[in-house]
């Protein structure tokens, strides 16, 4: 098949299109005008289109000729309302404008797959655990809204003209070497450094001063509580499992007209997480108890697994150990 990956050259992306050409597909990949790893994608064999989907002509020319569609290109921005206008052209126009262009040529497709994202629900502020795809649906930032506006536009080209299209709700998406990485997506919520921003988000300036008046090098693992004493706890999808459960996405019949939440196997709880995530690097921890509402997220993949025969293999220890064998982790 010759299939059409939106952001090609981001960690999803560029695994998701080694495992289409290993297994023998064609990938044209739409990359952004400037995009630094335009040469890397093209170099795997990929052939790319340089454009932006805000333009509708882009979206017609990414679609001709292809037989599935992963849409996995987005903007990526929270916090500040000036970037919503962003985030609208992009993630929404952007979104429609492929879609429109798909729906042209919607009995030539076998799939349209929408990646959206579990800031939907929100994972943050889950109402019940774990959190399943009945789960509501209540974002509280302007991109887990731009996700759910796909989502219905998705679905609408479905009901209406029968368009092949299935979600996929990403929980948060690592590569191994990004656990040991104060910057990196899941390493964002294991150090004391990157995690001040997040408990300021969730519990305040008390909670924020906590990590703050610690005395310790910024860049040491949290092993985090709640007030009383409760470890948090975190369900993220390693970057091997997602491209596993996008494949059945692809290749699976009733896939069609469902969303499917797509994480790890289990949750971590970081009072286990963190000490063997400090073990194996050398890094050391500190355990703090954080006033204010915890973490815990733990979502339900029982539907993808049921559904699609979804099994991720990859738990907190695996995406550790794939980082400390490629020599990602310093000892």
């Amino acid at each position: 098949m010759k299939i059409l990956v939106t952001g090609v050259t981001g960690r999803v992306g560029r695994n998701l299109s080694a495992a289409l050409l290993a297994r023998g597909d064609t990938v044209r990949g739409l990359v952004l005008p400037g995009d630094p790893g335009l040469g890397s994608a093209q170099a795997a064999g990929i052939e790319c289109l340089v454009g932006n989907l805000r333009d509708a002509e882009v979206g017609a020319e990414a679609v001709a000729g292809v037989d599935a569609i992963f849409h996995l290109g987005a903007m990526m921005l929270w916090g500040d309302f000036e970037q919503n206008a962003v985030l609208f052209e992009d993630n929404v126009r952007g979104t429609f404008n492929l879609l429109n262009a798909a729906a042209a040529r919607a009995t030539d497709l076998k799939r349209f797959v929408f990646a959206s994202s579990d800031e939907v629900y929100p994972s943050l502020s889950a109402e019940y655990l774990p959190i399943d795809e009945d789960h509501p649906t209540k974002p509280y930032s302007f991109y887990g809204t731009s996700k759910l506006i796909g989502e219905n536009l998705a679905f609408y080209y479905h009901r209406a003209i029968s368009l092949p299209a299935t979600v996929a709700r990403f929980a948060l998406v690592t590569e191994p070497p990004e656990v040991t990485r104060p910057d990196g997506w899941l390493g964002r919520f294991l150090f004391v450094e990157s995690m001040i921003g997040t408990a300021r988000a969730i519990g305040g300036t008390e909670a924020a001063a906590t990590l703050e008046g610690l005395q310790v090098d910024p860049k040491t693992l949290l092993l985090a509580r709640d007030a009383g004493g409760t470890p948090y706890m975190f369900h993220y999808c390693d970057v091997r499992d997602l491209v596993q459960g996008l494949l059945l996405l692809l290749d699976h019949p009733d896939a069609v007209g469902e969303a499917f939440n797509l994480s790890g196997p289990v949750p971590f709880t970081y009072d286990l997480a963190i000490p063997y995530l400090s073990e194996k690097s050398g890094i050391p921890f500190v355990e703090v108890n954080i006033p204010g509402p915890p973490i815990r997220i733990q979502h339900s993949i029982a539907k993808a697994q049921t559904v699609l025969g979804y099994r991720p293999q990859y738990d907190f220890h695996g995406t550790v150990d794939a980082a400390l064998a490629a020599g990602d982790v310093k000892r």
